[in-house]
């Protein structure tokens, strides 16, 4: 796809992702996970279109690098080689978007490789960039600059402060990941997450300056 393409396809709305996951069985705690990743990805959204949007180019534009981070496991970025990171000015987040990639992210989270499920599914409907943000979501790099944000920064920074189908925020969340690691044997995940929690903290401290209030304070609004 060439720069400045225009997509002309309309992202399904709440209804029709709800469809989506009734229609493949997703169970009913994904389904409330889904919810709130969306929810909370899109009240971020929200905030930061009042606070000036995004300089990053739209989703259809973004290239994603696929490389390997600490212990040989997979992440993805944005390919600052291929993309060009700055669109000159500020657009608006596409929250039809991130709605309908924050409410499908999951929908094959019972499946291996849930990630890839679950975007081959999205291009099978026609969905590519909701598919684009859901291959990757599982082992995204944030952006470090709140200024540059894309949708799959904000599906992924959901995904990362929402636990089972409540917004908790990131130590909570992060506990929880430890935890489950560490249930499973996985006892060197603990300094591996917390360095990705210290990092992400960041990120979120730039986007609650932006918009002028802490996270806990825009999800209780």
């Amino acid at each position: 796809m060439t720069k400045n393409t225009i997509m002309t396809y309309e992202h399904p709305d709440r209804d029709r992702c709800l469809t989506y996951l009734r229609d493949y069985e997703s169970p009913a705690r994904v389904v409330g996970h889904c919810k709130a990743v969306a929810d909370v990805a899109c009240r971020v959204g929200r905030a930061l279109n009042e606070a000036g949007g995004t300089l990053a180019p739209p989703i259809s534009e973004v290239v994603f690098e696929r490389f390997n981070r600490d212990g040989g496991r997979i992440g993805y970025r944005i390919d600052h080689n291929q993309t060009n990171i700055d669109a000159g000015e500020a657009r608006p987040f596409d929250l039809e978007l991130t709605l309908a990639a924050g409410l499908l992210h999951d929908m094959a989270r019972v499946e291996e490789n849930h990630w890839d499920v679950a975007a081959d599914f999205c291009i099978r409907e026609g969905l590519p960039e909701e598919a684009k943000i859901i291959r990757v979501h599982m082992m995204y790099e944030f952006t470090a600059d709140a200024m540059h944000l894309t949708e799959a920064d904000l599906v992924c920074i959901g995904d990362r402060i929402v636990l089972e189908d409540h917004y908790s925020g990131i130590d909570e969340r992060m506990e929880y990941i430890i935890a489950k690691a560490e249930r499973q044997g996985n006892m060197a995940a603990r300094p591996i997450i917390l360095k990705k929690k210290e990092e992400t903290k960041v990120l979120l401290k730039q986007i609650e300056d932006r918009i002028g209030m802490t996270l806990d304070e825009l999800m209780a609004d």
